[in-house]
């Protein structure tokens, strides 16, 4: 069962200040731990101020309705994570709070952030005492040497199996639990987290877990632990499980890129950018704009009556290029979420070869991404799981047509 090949289930973190720990990347995609000895921009989820920091601290991190079925739909925000892992002499991750001489001495610009939010973070509840020298630490440091580690992601309420593969041990996450199977295992943490999202398991979980309003099922460990696996493959499908798994989120973290455009694009870009900051006039849920050209072809982007992006990095010489920037401003905001009141800072390369190239980047990748089917992809994974578990056609057809209805 999952619960005899499973080491632990974690909670995400608790930080008591996400609005100043979580926050959003402006010149760089994705940084993980490895990413180390550069700067970047960042503006607290809870406030608008841009801060430099060194990348050597931030995490990928997910909301929790982000936790999404073989990959998170990640929003591109990051947690400032000022703790270190080391493994222990049983091989297993721990954690420890870098200490404020190491911050000063080797991340200046990060300790510089910390001690700019000092008084928040030193009145979070927990009864520490004032003048503690951890304050710029997390109020509940637990678990925090899983994350890092192979492992499966899983919502706890959903309406069908959810359970996203973390193979590099990327993931940071506040809602949902963490899944870390034993070090026996987690060579195929692949093929565990395909068997769980597979229909004849997510079949069995349905009859054993606590349904929910509204179609929900619960996925606590509770249920998860009672699921039946296979650990060994005598007839040869985990090689298949294994490659169509990773087709599904190699795919799905594309499209996810693309929705991050421009930002997910610059990591690899090396030309200077300019920034345009833009007030929003009006609340939008989402941005819905369009690129307007009058007469001298000006060309600005508008998003309904009251919003006009209008800014000289728009601007060029060439016509064409002129338009080309729009169309590039009007891409970059489409589908984020505005209040009324609201900043919103786009980062856009000064040259216009520089727009060229990230906007065909960005049209060869959603032109991939139209050409996957995941749903072709996850049938060759459950024909793999019906063969594993040796159901017959008349079994089968039970499984697809309980969930169609369930």
């Amino acid at each position: 069962t999952i619960g005899e090949v499973t080491d632990a289930v974690f909670q995400g973190i608790r930080t008591s200040a996400n609005k100043i720990y979580i926050v959003d990347v402006l010149d760089a995609d994705r940084v993980e731990s490895d990413d180390t000895g550069d700067v970047v921009t960042v503006v607290p989820t809870g406030e608008s101020t841009e801060y430099e920091i060194e990348t050597d601290l931030l995490r990928p991190f997910l909301k929790g309705d982000e936790v999404k079925r073989w990959r998170g739909d990640w929003g591109g925000l990051h947690v400032v994570h000022p703790y270190y892992a080391e493994e222990t002499e049983t091989g297993e991750q721990e954690a420890g709070l870098y200490s404020q001489e190491y911050l000063e001495d080797n991340l200046p610009l990060t300790w510089g952030f910390f001690t700019a939010h000092k008084e928040e973070l030193e009145a979070r509840e927990s009864g520490r005492k004032e003048g503690k020298d951890d304050w710029y630490g997390y109020i509940y440091p637990k678990n925090l040497g899983k994350f890092e580690n192979k492992k499966i992601i899983q919502a706890e309420i959903a309406e069908r199996a959810t359970y996203m593969l973390d193979d590099e041990g990327t993931w940071y996450f506040t809602t949902g639990y963490g899944l870390l199977l034993t070090p026996t295992y987690r060579n195929i943490n692949r093929v565990i987290a395909s068997e769980l999202n597979s229909k004849p398991l997510d079949f069995y979980l349905k009859h054993i877990a606590v349904i929910k309003m509204g179609g929900y099922y619960s996925y606590r460990t509770q249920y998860v632990e009672k699921l039946p696996c296979f650990t060994e493959d005598p007839a040869g499908f985990f090689n298949t499980m294994r490659d169509r798994a990773g087709e599904i989120v190699d795919i799905i973290d594309l499209d996810n890129r693309t929705d991050r455009f421009p930002e997910a694009y610059l990591g690899e870009y090396s030309g200077q950018l300019d920034y345009i900051t833009y007030e929003w006039q009006t609340r939008r849920y989402p941005i819905s704009a369009d690129v307007q050209g009058d007469v001298n072809s000006e060309f600005t982007v508008q998003a309904g009556r009251t919003d006009t992006i209008k800014d000289p990095a728009m601007y060029s010489d060439d016509r064409d290029a002129r338009q080309k920037r729009a169309e590039y401003v009007c891409t970059a905001v489409n589908g984020r979420n505005a209040k009324s009141g609201e900043e919103m800072t786009i980062p856009i390369p000064r040259s216009d070869d520089g727009v060229e190239e990230l906007l065909s980047q960005l049209e060869a990748d959603r032109r991939k991404v139209e050409q996957t089917d995941i749903a072709e992809l996850e049938a060759d994974i459950d024909e793999a799981v019906y063969e594993l578990f040796d159901l017959t056609d008349d079994e089968r057809e039970v499984i697809d047509e309980y969930l169609e209805v369930f």
